[in-house]
């Protein structure tokens, strides 16, 4: 027990130097009678996709929560875990989130789904779900890297439209200023056509007229470009 707690330790202490979360994973409940070691394969697998994101690193942890679970007698064959005991794991093992599997039968194939849960508010924060015949170790790889990756990608993706949401917002600004200083300057030109058509300086005034058109349209476009980003991101 002592070189279990040092081991997690020294762990959580490489994971806060990385900067990444950790999560504890656990295959819930007992293995299939007829994919029997499933759960040492797709535990593995799953901690070492996990851990190759960006924000995450992973542990199989499986047996560590069934042993405490056994200890306080609530370990069931589904693995159902309660609020609380997630809450409790999470501080035992010393991780931010638990990714909890379950495998269960659909006739001829096995379907298997994986909820990453806070450890603090015993929230689902993500799911991902895929159907396998696990017949072999090779397809239980597929099928754990397929199931990790579509965790880490709808992170990567929230990530992105983030990125994508500053990135319009910051435009949608720049339109808009630098549409109402264009038009602005189509105004200041207008003045000046009065101007020079009192002077009966015809020339200038047509000048003046090209540009202040040109700072209208240019100036519109940008601020209905600007308020059309707003709207609709």
């Amino acid at each position: 027990m002592i070189r279990i707690t040092a081991i997690l330790l020294v762990m959580c202490s490489l994971t806060a130097a990385q900067g990444k979360q950790m999560i504890a994973i656990y295959m819930a409940g007992l293995e299939p009678e007829g994919v029997r070691g499933v759960h040492n394969v797709l535990g593995g697998e799953l901690a070492r996709i996990i851990s190759q994101s960006e924000k995450y690193t992973a542990v199989d942890r499986t047996n560590a929560i069934q042993l405490q679970l056994a200890r306080e007698h609530t370990f069931q064959r589904s693995g159902v875990v309660s609020d609380d005991q997630i809450k409790r794991l999470g501080s035992q093992l010393g991780v931010e989130y638990l990714c909890i599997t379950n495998i269960s039968v659909l006739g001829q194939s096995y379907y298997l789904d994986m909820r990453l849960v806070d450890v603090e508010t015993a929230e689902i924060i993500r799911t991902a779900t895929a159907t396998s015949n696990l017949r072999n170790a090779n397809e239980m790889k597929r099928t754990a890297q397929h199931i990790a990756y579509n965790l880490i990608e709808s992170e990567r993706l929230r990530v992105q439209n983030e990125r994508k949401k500053k990135i319009f917002f910051h435009t949608a600004i720049g339109a808009d200023v630098l549409g109402a200083g264009l038009l602005a300057y189509g105004i200041y030109e207008n003045t000046n056509i009065k101007k020079y058509v009192d002077k009966d300086k015809f020339s200038s005034a047509e000048k003046s007229l090209t540009k202040r058109n040109a700072a209208y349209i240019a100036g519109g476009a940008l601020l209905a470009t600007g308020i059309t980003i707003h709207i609709l991101f």
